[in-house]
């Protein structure tokens, strides 16, 4: 009984002793990994941040091709019309990755496929995931963009008809998200703020541009994923 005592005292002692090495160790520990995961979700703001630069890039050029087409001099149209079948064909092949899933917006008719990347050559296909978001249905920000175009119906042309409450539908191969719009703004094309996310909610931005003739700013639609 002495000996089962004596062992017992023992085992607490060493409790006692290596208890604060053993705290230490794992607050630090703990600490690694929110620092790693902080890292992580800032490399990934980076990269979203990257994109939405470059999607200001392609929205200013969709903005000079609508002008050119009512301003600009017949020779000019001509000589687009003369580029070789070649870089038609190498323009096709600039689609990026696919096809990730499909946005439907039964209030303003849209159904639009999503491609992955918001390049130019995705743009003029469909809407565009950005690179540095996650995927629909995932947690944090999903940010997708597309072209507002004149003609009625065309891609996110009637977005700013969106309002407070109304549903957008994202679907994949396997799933079906739904998610209530729950914000509309404009913005100035360089706010990034408007990718912030979080790993405790799943949320989804739409971009485009506005206004439709000049593109200087941005208009945001952000939705909520639905219990």
């Amino acid at each position: 009984m002495r000996k089962v005592l004596s062992l017992l005292m023992i085992l607490a002692g060493l409790s006692i002793f290596f208890y604060p090495a053993a705290k230490d160790y794992y607050t630090s520990y703990s600490q690694e990994k929110m620092i790693d995961t902080w890292e992580d979700n800032g490399q990934e703001n980076k990269v979203a941040a990257e994109s939405l630069r470059e999607l200001e890039e392609v929205f200013s050029m969709e903005t000079h091709a609508e002008s050119s087409v009512d301003g600009v001099p017949p020779a000019e149209k001509q000589e687009a019309e003369k580029l070789p079948a070649e870089n038609k064909k190498e323009s096709k092949q600039k689609l990026s990755n696919g096809i990730v899933g499909v946005i439907e917006i039964n209030k303003i008719g849209v159904k639009l496929p999503i491609l992955n990347g918001a390049s130019d050559a995705n743009l003029d296909k469909g809407a565009g995931l950005l690179e540095g978001t996650p995927a629909p249905g995932m947690p944090g920000n999903s940010a997708i963009a597309a072209h507002r175009n004149r003609a009625y119906g065309s891609m996110f042309n009637r977005l700013n008809e969106i309002s407070k409450g109304d549903t957008v539908t994202v679907r994949d191969k396997g799933n079906t998200y739904q998610y209530e719009v729950y914000e509309t703004l404009v913005v100035e094309p360089h706010e990034t703020s408007v990718l912030n996310g979080s790993q405790d909610e799943k949320v989804l931005t739409l971009i485009t541009c506005t206004p439709i003739d000049t593109a200087t700013h941005r208009l945001i639609v952000k939705a909520k994923i639905k219990p």
